[in-house]
């Protein structure tokens, strides 16, 4: 018989819904550029459909638009739970999550003891990735990162930093740059400007749109040096390595982490998860 379960019927009588909302960082052209977002998606919608669950995305033109909609998403009971891809040092959006206790996880690091997250070893990461340019020879070594508020950017500098100083090559506040868009031009107007400040010699980029967008600039202007990024980059990219975060292990990983939170949530004793998922350098 080609028998199919009503899952409305279903999920009213089990008062759940089957459906994981997807949060979105407030920066909507990173997400539409930057091939780490799909690839996580990708990785979450995977282990969902095994269990039954869609998603639904959840993002705002700006924070005030985002937080209302994120509160009418949680209060009406419209997803069992949240993915946020991004962690914060002050998020309001997950400080609600965690004050209506509604299960949720971050894709990224927390500072707060009662909300799940899943993450790479960022510092770990950000030290390697400079050490691998240190071992290029490089001395003069510039860092293109994110913003402070955002944990994985803030974690990676302190790696950038700490291969320095652990290799005694100087700290040169000139040659780090953070900024607020994680998009292509971003990358290459900062190499533009970083190379104005100073000489440099090898690049560390937190983001692979950084690099992407500091490699065009750099092949305009003839100048060779090693870089390396993080996440996956597109083949085009003209750089000496990269940084494999394991975008889709993460999204997997957040999957099962939320699953085993909306359970001990319906038991009334919600647990909190910690994973660190490794990183790996890979050559072109």
């Amino acid at each position: 018989l080609n028998y199919h379960p009503n899952v409305n019927a279903r999920s009213l009588a089990s008062n759940k819904t089957n459906v994981i909302g997807v949060v979105l960082p407030e920066d909507s052209d990173a997400f539409y550029q930057n091939s780490f977002f799909p690839e996580v998606i990708r990785g979450i919608a995977q282990i969902a459909a095994d269990h039954q669950y869609s998603i639904q995305l959840c993002t705002g033109q700006d924070n005030h638009q985002r937080l209302a909609i994120l509160k009418d998403t949680i209060l009406g009971r419209r997803v069992d739970g949240l993915i946020f891809l991004y962690g914060e040092l002050e998020d309001p959006l997950v400080n609600f999550a965690i004050e209506q206790e509604f299960p949720a996880v971050i894709i990224g690091k927390t500072l707060s003891p009662l909300i799940s997250f899943v993450d790479n070893n960022n510092e770990k990461a950000g030290l390697d990735a400079t050490e691998y340019i240190i071992n290029k020879g490089a001395k003069s070594i510039a860092f293109i990162g994110g913003r402070d508020q955002l944990f994985v950017s803030r974690e990676r500098l302190e790696g950038y930093i700490k291969a320095l100083k652990e290799y005694e090559l100087d700290v040169n506040e000139k040659l780090i740059a953070q900024v607020d868009e994680f998009t292509i031009e971003r990358g290459y107007e900062t190499i533009k400007e970083l190379l104005e400040a100073g000489t440099i010699d090898g690049l560390v980029t937190a983001d692979s749109l950084f690099a992407e967008g500091a490699a065009r600039y750099l092949n305009e202007k003839h100048i060779q040096m090693p870089i390396i990024t993080f996440d996956s980059v597109r083949p085009s990219v003209q750089i000496d390595a990269y940084v494999d975060v394991h975008t889709l292990e993460l999204g997997r990983s957040a999957f099962k982490i939320l699953r085993n939170v909306i359970k001990s949530n319906n038991s009334k004793n919600m647990m909190c998860y910690r994973q660190i998922v490794s990183h790996s350098i890979k050559e072109f």
